[in-house]
């Protein structure tokens, strides 16, 4: 069955050892040095980031405030997030969660995220446009993750 167009996941490989891709990942003051459009960051809490990004879609203007929360992890295989997003008009809940295993001399990520409610004006947006530019968000987002590890 196919996944629905509010579900999105994949695999990544990289050169870096699993616990170092685990620290990165979910370490939180690191992890906003990857997300695409940022403004502004802010921890609130060990297991809490604030942030707000300026996402440059037809269909999503303006800045959105997002708080990135790490719900649940096991160092270093695994991790999930939640995800609520906040602009004007708008609003989304976000799921997400990574499996890291060793792949040779690095390492291999297996990942998920499905937008589980979204309210406002995005919900009139048509899923396929949706996928294409979380996509593109999705890549930049792994090209920083790999700049960070020095890849």
């Amino acid at each position: 069955m196919a996944p629905s167009p509010g579900e999105f996941g994949g695999q990544e490989p990289f050169r870096a050892s699993p616990e170092k891709l685990f620290a990165l990942l979910t370490d939180l003051d690191a992890l906003s040095a990857t997300i695409p459009d940022l403004v502004s960051a802010e921890r609130v809490d060990p297991r809490t980031l604030k942030c707000v990004v300026r996402p440059g879609f037809s269909f999503l203007r303006g800045t959105m405030k997002l708080a990135i929360a790490l719900v649940d992890s096991t160092p270093p295989e695994s991790a999930s997030m939640s995800v609520d997003a906040q602009g004007i008009g708008v609003a989304m809940k976000i799921a997400s969660g990574l499996k890291i295993s060793a792949d040779g001399d690095g390492s291999r990520l297996d990942w998920t995220a499905v937008i589980v409610e979204r309210k406002g004006l995005i919900s009139a947006v048509s899923p396929g446009l949706i996928k294409a530019a979380a996509d593109q968000v999705i890549r930049h987002a792994w090209a920083a993750v790999r700049k960070q590890l020095g890849e």
